[in-house]
């Protein structure tokens, strides 16, 4: 199974409407579709440049290995799959015409309060 959307970098808007599509998920449980999000700046907005890598690795001792491309570029984690998997999915299945502006501000809230935002 090849995952073509990893291992790329995008504007968060972008990559919300591949979420929102389903298109960054195989049908059943594939681990090669996991994922991360990286970015440099800390302020959620639709042209925030996130790129979306492999999670980061945990090796004895807790130490924490980054992707390549993450590091090179002095990113930090910004949220998991399932973390934005869960709020856009939820954020749809309450409203089928959330806009792509609605959930980064549910993601954004999630990412600070984690808890879920009400989208309607």
């Amino acid at each position: 199974m090849v995952t073509t959307f990893k291992n790329k970098t995008y504007l968060l808007g972008e990559f919300i409407n591949l979420v929102k599509d389903k298109q960054e998920r195989a049908a059943y449980y594939a681990p090669s579709y996991n994922y991360a999000l990286y970015a440099v700046e800390a302020e959620v907005t639709s042209d925030l440049e996130v790129y979306v890598g492999n999670p980061v690795e945990v090796k004895d001792y807790d130490e924490e290995i980054f992707p390549e491309y993450v590091v090179e570029h002095a990113m930090w984690y910004f949220c998991s799959d399932e973390n934005i998997q869960d709020v856009v999915d939820l954020a749809v299945s309450r409203s089928k015409n959330v806009t792509v502006e609605q959930l980064i501000s549910a993601l954004d809230y999630y990412l600070e309060h984690d808890d879920f935002m009400d989208v309607c």
